[in-house]
């Protein structure tokens, strides 16, 4: 029987099933872009690799592409639009569901999924969103330009326009009713929902002056200001420019070099709406299925932009959100071979434990030909897992090639072009490695997270600043370019493989923050007394602070605040990162050439999980030296560039173990091999292997 038969229960980021953490592997299946006459094949298919848990979006433009009809759930008008018949498949091969209404789901598919009659240039009585110029907010649309290979860009609705929202929430209302209420676990296969795609159009990172400037947008802005300072007196005491009335409160639309923090604070304002607006999105588009399922996000990783982490921090803020559950997706790219899209992903799973929803499993050809190759694909999930994730998504698990033009007016098919099962149902080699690593967390997943990370130090940010820092140029004096400053720690931190946390201040505790030896902030002119506090306790409870730029002398309302400063002999101060004070204790975790190292240790049994992970551009052959229980330990590993391994050790033995040695796209066709201690592992010929609990596999692919 399916452990996941019920709804998940989720517990600080991870799916707990009998009280005990699990790791969720789920693969995506786009049953709206294959015939209904395949569905039952794929799903026996994706189960035969040992996945218990699928996941689909339900397009709304594709159950209700006519306004003046009531959406098809059962394939009355197209045989692909019976949703309610593949879920019934999937409970009678007891498969968990995930389902993915929208509104907005983007999956490549015509205006990201939303049906042409909300589109503001088609339905005049639906508004655009706007940036902070007033120009419409676009989006790919259904129709092609003159010549043929690109899609014309559509306006997006704003998403609090009265009529759309009216729109949206009697189409989520019958996928509650139709779809969701019929086949919720557990006496269903649907165990969790999600809300929205990766923000509210796929926009999560954007800048903070990219939405939303709509007149329903400002609307919900002025409301938000009045309540969060009550009176005209309260706000205008800490702004300026002052006001006569309410309806005289107006967005920030361009940084405009304030000189003090009563000017600075209408862009923190701005910031704190936005994460704020984001949740209220959530719940909008999540409250009308009426379901007591749990509810959970997918929020894209950081841009690549000089204002891109502090953009990513002010967005997404998964303490507001209200009992919906963070998770993540990926479209950075090949991390293996790029260090920014490395540091931007990383940092979705480092800022709070979640799912990763979406990982790139079958697309080469829409975004980097890397992906080809299962390598990459494993490279990246390993990395995850290890940066914090407590799950993953095959993304997508199979391949189709029966979409209309109604859903896909541009992408040939097959969709994607490399997933683990191609578009006529056959296995491909990835499919090998997705049930290797399948199978190795189906066994030792719950280990996986019960074992802590071994981390050396933690960032703390701090909300106002980052909100600031969004909108201010680098050289702006008092205000820090926080993430810039984050980025340069997580780059310095993993060059010497060395792990860390990531602290809301604001919410993080005492004993949070006291797991840390080492904590970096960075810093400015400004903190609320709370948060000097809550550092002060750590400092003079034997944390060491290092603080990157002034110490505040101020709190977050201007008045004097001195916790901090007047601490300033054990605090230490610096004009940039500098982790120098880390290096003197590294545990002996080196390596004789660049690989990105993790190590997790179990808090009551002798047991650890040792990831090494090479990079595209790095060696098959890599020696690993470390300590952990007061054992030292040595590694020599032969493993396929972008990709690496994974072992358990128990006792100070290698008990189980997965090794990629087979990546042609990079021309790498490695024996997977490896001594640890003296203990030889692995196989002497090209291809992967696994090895789990004296089980073992190996697997010589060949070159085509």
């Amino acid at each position: 029987m399916n452990p996941f038969n019920a709804p998940l229960t989720i517990h600080r980021g991870a799916v707990t099933i009998s009280d005990q953490p699990v790791i969720l592997v789920s693969a995506d299946y786009p049953y709206y872009r294959d015939r209904s006459d395949n569905w039952r094949d794929r799903l026996t298919r994706l189960k035969a690799l040992g996945l218990q848990v699928v996941t689909c979006y339900i397009p709304w433009r594709h159950h209700q592409p006519d306004a003046a009809s009531q959406p098809d759930f059962t394939g009355a008008t197209q045989p692909n639009r019976n949703v309610i018949g593949f879920l019934q498949l999937c409970k009678d091969l007891d498969l968990a569901v995930v389902v993915k209404p929208g509104p907005f789901i983007h999956a490549e598919t015509n205006y990201g999924g939303l049906p042409d009659w909300t589109c503001p240039a088609l339905n005049s009585k639906i508004e655009p969103l706007r940036d902070a110029q007033g120009n419409p907010c676009m989006w790919g649309g259904a129709t092609l330009d003159a010549s043929g290979k690109r899609v014309v860009d559509w306006s997006l609705p704003a998403p609090f326009d009265p009529e759309f929202l009216r729109l949206t929430h009697e189409w989520l209302e019958q996928v509650g009713q139709q779809v969701i209420a019929p086949f919720a676990a557990p006496q269903g296969p649907i165990v969790a929902v999600q809300a929205a795609n990766e923000g509210i159009y796929s926009n999560g990172q954007h800048a903070p002056w990219a939405y939303d400037y709509s007149k329903s947008g400002l609307q919900q802005y002025q409301a938000f200001v009045k309540t969060k300072y009550t009176t005209l007196k309260s706000y205008n005491r800490l702004h300026e420019p002052k006001i006569a009335t309410w309806d005289a409160i107006s967005a920030p639309r361009e940084w405009d070099a304030p000189a003090k923090l009563t000017q600075l604070r209408k862009f923190i304002d701005w910031g704190e709406f936005q994460a704020k607006y984001m949740a209220q999105i959530f719940t909008e588009w999540s409250q009308p299925l009426n379901t007591h399922l749990p509810v959970v996000v997918n929020q894209n990783p950081p841009l690549d932009a000089p204002f891109g982490l502090d953009a990513w921090l002010t967005r997404v803020e998964p303490e507001v959100w209200e009992g919906k559950h963070y998770g993540f997706t990926n479209w950075v790219g090949d991390v293996s071979a790029r260090p920014s899209a490395f540091g931007r992903y990383l940092l979705t799973a480092k800022r709070a434990p979640g799912i990763n929803w979406e990982e790139n499993w079958g697309f080469a050809e829409l975004y980097d030909p890397a992906y080809v190759e299962a390598s990459t694909s494993f490279y990246q999930t390993l990395l995850i897992l290890n940066g914090g994730a407590t799950g993953f998504n095959i993304y997508t698990g199979v391949a189709t090639a029966h979409v209309d033009d109604n859903m896909d007016i541009l992408r040939k098919t097959p969709y994607p072009d490399a997933a683990p099962i191609n578009e006529h149902g056959e296995l491909t080699p990835k499919a090998e490695t997705a049930r290797w690593l399948t199978d190795f967390l189906a066994v030792h997943g719950s280990e996986f997270l019960e074992c802590q990370p071994q981390q050396a130090a933690g960032w703390g940010f701090y909300l106002p600043y980052v909100r600031a820092a969004a909108w201010a140029p680098s050289d702006q004096p008092g205000v820090p370019k926080h993430g810039q400053h984050l980025a340069d720690f997580q780059a310095k931190m993993r060059a010497q493989n060395l792990d860390y946390a990531v602290f809301h201040l604001e919410h993080a505790s005492q004993a949070e923050l006291a797991a840390v030896p080492q904590l970096f902030v960075a810093g400015g002119m400004f903190m609320s007394a709370n948060v000097q506090q809550k550092l002060a306790v750590y400092v003079r409870s034997g944390g060491s602070l290092n603080w990157v730029g002034e110490l505040p002398e101020v709190d977050e309302n201007g008045s004097p605040c001195r916790i901090l400063a007047d601490l300033a002999s054990s605090v230490r101060v610096m004009p940039a990162v500098d982790i120098a004070p880390l290096l003197a204790d590294t545990g002996g975790f080196t390596a004789s050439t660049p690989a990105d190292l993790w190590l997790r240790v179990h808090p009551q049994k002798d047991i650890q999980f040792l990831t090494v992970l090479i990079p595209a551009d790095g060696s098959p052959q890599v020696e690993v030296q470390f300590s952990v229980n007061r054992r030292n330990h040595h590694l020599r590993l032969s493993a396929a560039p972008s990709g690496g391994a994974i072992f358990r050790l128990e006792g100070g033995k290698v008990t189980s173990y997965l090794i990629k040695g087979w990546n042609a796209f990079l021309g790498h066709t490695v024996a997977p091999h490896a001594v640890f201690d003296g203990q030889e592992l692995g196989a002497n010929l090209p291809g992967d292997c696994v090895c789990i609990n004296g089980r073992f596999y190996s697997l010589q692919p060949q070159l085509s």
